[in-house]
């Protein structure tokens, strides 16, 4: 997910009890939460600065890796918890005895409950970086496999304002409720929390929705693989992608209206070159990062001996054949291989007319 619902939701699960018990500290504790598990984009330009190898010279091999992991999150959340208790310990005697010598206000809250409190808000970071399509080690260091259950988007236009909606309204009951602010944030919070673990359950749902009727248009032929992604921005609105023995197809599929899906289609291709490309380090790490979802084209422009490689899930349009980030892999006349190129070059320039494509797709029936 995004970085902004990442904190709304750690700021969210602050409202479940935390906040109420130990103040406004368990909403920012929440959100340092959500956020460390993503400073491993740092890790790969820093590794690489140094001279280190990584996975086929690709930095974001290592991102949503072992900070990512659900088996690592009770070892990131104690530091956040041991660091808070600090600061509250250090309030304390901070403040200046009356004049029997006690302190005021309340005591520092126990260990254990800050711990709990930054715990489940770090967990909600791997949770919900798995329901994308990008793919997360959320068992790391047992297991480097990236599992993806693809029912979510990666910026979604509904879930992120209900997260925000929430929070919101949990403020508005602060500074009006007075007494009963308490329990209505509660009530608030546990409302809002429930509702969005809801649209994560239907997006779910129609996740296998999309993917059923993404095998009927294989026509017979024998799929070797079909998935379903949701498109930027919705869950109501899904990319599949069919592989069979013959080709690839790619369509916008929308499981809650009756419009036939609109669809694209490749034929299959193999050929030397195309095996000579998937032996690169580089074409290993983008076929791992891919999932494995990856279709090959080579031509020949030149002289020159082309491979293009396209990751699946993402695709210029929903129902496009063609990818959004390609890698290409080049031979010249030799067989000699040419620096090996990521910087697809339909996005220069195009970004903005591409971001109008994608809303206009989340709409059109």
């Amino acid at each position: 997910m995004d970085p902004l619902t990442h904190i709304l939701m750690g700021a969210t699960t602050a409202q479940l009890g935390f906040r109420q018990r130990l103040g406004r500290g368990a909403t920012w504790a929440a959100i340092v939460a959500t956020v460390v598990p993503d400073l491993d984009v740092l890790a790969g330009p820093v590794l690489r600065a140094v001279g280190a190898d990584l996975d086929g010279g690709n930095p974001w091999a290592i991102h949503r890796g072992l900070s990512h992991s659900l088996l690592v999150a009770p070892i990131l959340a104690l530091p956040i918890a041991a660091a808070w208790w600090k600061m509250q310990r250090r309030r304390l005697q901070n403040e200046p005895p009356d004049a029997g010598g006690a302190r005021e206000g309340p005591p520092p809250a126990p260990f254990r409950l800050l711990y709990a409190c930054v715990l489940v808000a770090g967990l909600t970071h791997p949770l919900l970086d798995w329901g994308t399509a990008y793919g997360t080690q959320i068992l790391a260091p047992i297991t480097a496999t990236r599992y993806a259950a693809s029912f979510l988007p990666i910026i979604d236009i509904f879930f992120t304002p209900m997260l925000a909606l929430t929070l919101l309204v949990c403020w508005l009951a602060r500074k009006s409720s007075l007494g009963e602010a308490r329990r209505a944030t509660l009530v608030i919070g546990w409302a809002g929390f429930l509702l969005s673990i809801g649209y994560l359950v239907a997006g779910a749902v129609l996740h296998d929705r999309a993917a059923d009727l993404a095998r009927a248009l294989a026509g017979g032929t024998r799929v070797v693989r079909a998935e379903a992604y949701p498109a930027l921005g919705s869950i109501f609105v899904w990319r599949a992608v069919i592989e069979t023995d013959r080709q690839w197809i790619a369509a916008r599929i929308r499981p809650l209206a009756s419009a036939a899906p609109r669809h694209e289609s490749a034929p299959k291709q193999g050929s030397a070159w195309i095996e000579r490309a998937r032996e690169l380090p580089e074409v290993r790490s983008y076929l791992s990062f891919a999932t494995g979802l990856v279709r090959a084209a080579e031509s020949e422009r030149d002289g020159l001996h082309v491979v293009e490689l396209h990751d699946m899930r993402y695709g210029l349009r929903t129902e496009s054949i063609e990818s959004l980030w390609p890698l290409q892999v080049t031979f010249d006349k030799e067989g000699n291989v040419l620096p090996v190129g990521n910087r697809p070059p339909h996005l220069a320039g195009n970004r903005w007319r591409i971001l109008k494509e994608t809303w206009s797709d989340l709409w059109a029936p």
